[in-house]
Order: C-alpha cells, then sequence, then structure tokens
C-alpha cells in the first residue's frame, strides 16, 4: 500500500485547519463508491460535514482517509472518506474566503454550475452596461442604472450565515 504524497500533504493542511479552528465544515464529493456515508447522502457532489473538537467520539485524519462515527438524525454511521474527495474547508462562522479549497479535488458538476453562474453574472452586468450607455447623458434614469451596475472587480453578492 503505498500513500499518495498530494493526499498527505492535504491531511496535514486539514488537520492544522482543523485543531486551529476547532469547529469546521467539510465538504465531500460523495459520488464515489470509496466514499462511506449514509445511502441517503451518497451521490451530492458537495456535501457538508461538520468536524467538532468536542465531539465525544474520535475523529481520524489519516494520510489517504478521514474516518469517524458521525451523526446523521440522531443514527451514528461509520463514515469513511478518502482524501481526493474532500474538496473544500471552512469555518462556518468566517467567510468563505477564508476556508481552504483544493481545486484539483472539486467534481465536475460543481465546476459547471460556477462556469455556469458565472457567465450569466458576466451577461447581467454587460447589459446593464449597455443599457446605461444607450441612455442619453441628460436623462435622469442614468443615475439609477449607474448605481445599479457593480464597480469592475468589486462583489456584490455575499453569503450570510442563518442560526
Amino acid at each position: 500500500m503505498s500513500i499518495e504524497f498530494a493526499g498527505a500533504a492535504k491531511a496535514r493542511e486539514l488537520r492544522t485547519y482543523f485543531s486551529r479552528h476547532g469547529r469546521i465544515y467539510i465538504v465531500v464529493d460523495a459520488t464515489g463508491d470509496d466514499v462511506q456515508v449514509p445511502e441517503r447522502l451518497h451521490g451530492d457532489p458537495a456535501l457538508r460535514l461538520v468536524l467538532n473538537v468536542r465531539m465525544p467520539q474520535q475523529i481520524i485524519i489519516g494520510d489517504d482517509t478521514l474516518e469517524s462515527d458521525l451523526t446523521f438524525s440522531g443514527t451514528p454511521y461509520h463514515c469513511v472518506i478518502p482524501m481526493q474527495a474532500i474538496w473544500a474547508a471552512y469555518v462556518p462562522e468566517h467567510q468563505l474566503e477564508n476556508g481552504i479549497l483544493w481545486e484539483d479535488d472539486v467534481p465536475e458538476t460543481i465546476r459547471t454550475v460556477v462556469k455556469a453562474v458565472r457567465s450569466m453574472r458576466d451577461d447581467v452586468e454587460i447589459s446593464a452596461q449597455a443599457r446605461a450607455e444607450a441612455l442619453l447623458p441628460g436623462d435622469e434614469k442614468l443615475a439609477d442604472v449607474q448605481r445599479d451596475i457593480p464597480a469592475r472587480g468589486k462583489k456584490v453578492g455575499h453569503l450570510r450565515v442563518v442560526k
């Protein structure tokens, strides 16, 4: 049995991140046959699992897998998650930009969705810019349209944690 160096490096980074924050979400591509999670969750390319140092069960982050008896709707389930199936980790209370993303492990379905959303957002920005340019400078609607156009490079959306 050989350990993949990329998996071992990811495991080390995940262990460090987990020990630093104490409570994190990991995002798992649960579509692979080697991912052992409850059957109803299998097939989700963006399954979020909570890891907390205060959990009573042991969480083992090995060089090639993460293993623990996690609880789902009150029922414990022995989960085994290969390192290559984990593609992100973040602290729920912080902004997503402060998390870790392992781009090489992001599932293709997620890449496709992100690409489509970005394309739609770009189309909306171009459409708003075209409308603004079509208006005459003296038109009072111009100020309203320009106010609604996001500045280049400025983020317009945000995520909010709802408890």
